[in-house]
């Protein structure tokens, strides 16, 4: 009998302990049915400096949209500090220092950390429209969404988003008016590009944009392949003079916006889907100010440093078309070759390429 008064007197005790957590909504982050507001201070780090318009028109546009609607619409509230030019962590750095919690956020190029995003790299090839930065944008953000393969590349992050700069052009200090005039020259190169320069017969160096101003400015290199908007962004026109227009080499630089996991997971749902909500607006958003600053970049340099533009003659660019088509075919070869389905990731790349380049292939022309 008194074995049982205390069993009962036990389970009751339990009961009522129970009923008391439930009560406290710590477990959950709700009290009374709402949701407690908390507060965040994210650290965003970034390779570009304070002034780039990826930084302005970009970065603290979308910060600010989400900060707002935050704020309007849930209990809580997000601020967003900058750390510009890798004050914070250094472009090769900012991918796994997201990762591992040294910034909430980053944005930075996958190619500054080449071997981890073999797949990715596959959007910077010959073979594509790549009319402009919107069309590549959305090719690499959808082919992202569709491909799990894509996905794995970024296992260890939360993306916000990927984009792109699509088309580039040699911008240099020397005419480039046929092949010869590339041989031997050291040429600043960006992922895939690397092997279309080495094909034409320059030579690539690999280094991030952000040091190509003072590399040009000392010898280090003769030029660039890359987008005009870096001719204003990164003052690139104060250290070259030609641009020689060559869209069809497969110039494209992806870049992505992502955010450390365990920060992604400490938001509530009615944050984590203004996120969302606001990054498919802004993968928009970004393809059109690449876009448009890719213009006004060239315009800039050609009126306030006298840049002269040149565009190859029809035969001379059947030339350069002959030796950089093959570099596709080897892409998947080698991808194939360490067991990447390389043939489906670019077949996906060119019917996406082909699908937006319908779409919006005549933006900002």
């Amino acid at each position: 009998m008194k074995n049982r008064l205390l069993l009962i007197v036990f389970i009751l005790a339990l009961i009522v302990f129970a009923a008391g957590c439930a009560d406290t909504g710590e477990a959950t982050g709700v009290e009374d049915g709402e949701e407690k507001p908390q507060s965040w201070n994210l650290q965003f780090a970034t390779f570009w400096p304070s002034v780039h318009f990826q930084v302005e028109g970009g970065h603290k546009v979308w910060a600010e949209e989400i900060s707002q609607r935050v704020a309007a619409e849930t209990p809580h509230t997000i601020n967003f500090d900058f750390h510009y030019q890798g004050s914070l962590l250094g472009p090769t750095e900012i991918y796994e220092g997201v990762a591992s919690g040294a910034a909430d956020i980053g944005s930075t190029a996958p190619m500054y950390t080449m071997g981890m995003f073999p797949l990715t790299m596959g959007l910077e090839l010959p073979g594509y429209n790549n009319d402009n930065a919107l069309v590549a944008s959305l090719t690499m953000y959808e082919a992202w969404k569709q491909s799990p393969h894509l996905q794995a590349e970024y296992e260890d992050v939360e993306v916000m988003f990927l984009w792109a700069t699509g088309p580039g052009d040699f911008i240099t200090n020397k005419p480039i008016r046929e092949l010869e005039d590339l041989s031997g020259q050291q040429i600043r190169a960006a992922g895939g590009s690397a092997m279309a320069i080495t094909e034409l017969g320059g030579t690539p160096v690999s280094l991030p944009m952000s040091d190509a101003y003072v590399a040009l400015d000392n010898g280090n290199v003769d030029g660039i392949l890359g987008p005009t908007d870096t001719l204003d962004g990164f003052r690139l026109a104060e250290v070259t003079q030609y641009i020689t227009k060559t869209p069809f080499v497969g110039y494209n630089v992806v870049f992505a916006k992502v955010m450390n996991q365990d920060t992604w997971n400490s938001f509530p749902p009615s944050v984590q889907e203004i996120f969302n909500e606001v990054n498919e607006k802004y993968i928009v958003e970004y393809g059109k100010l690449f876009t448009d600053y890719t213009a006004e970049g060239q315009q800039f340099a050609e009126t306030e440093f006298g840049h002269e533009v040149i565009e190859l003659e029809a035969d001379e660019r059947e030339r350069w078309m002959e030796k950089i088509l093959p570099i596709p075919r080897q892409w998947v070869a080698d991808t194939e070759a360490d067991g990447l389905p390389g043939q489906e990731t670019y077949d996906l790349f060119i019917e996406l390429d082909a699908r937006f380049s319908e779409e919006y292939g005549d933006y900002g022309r």
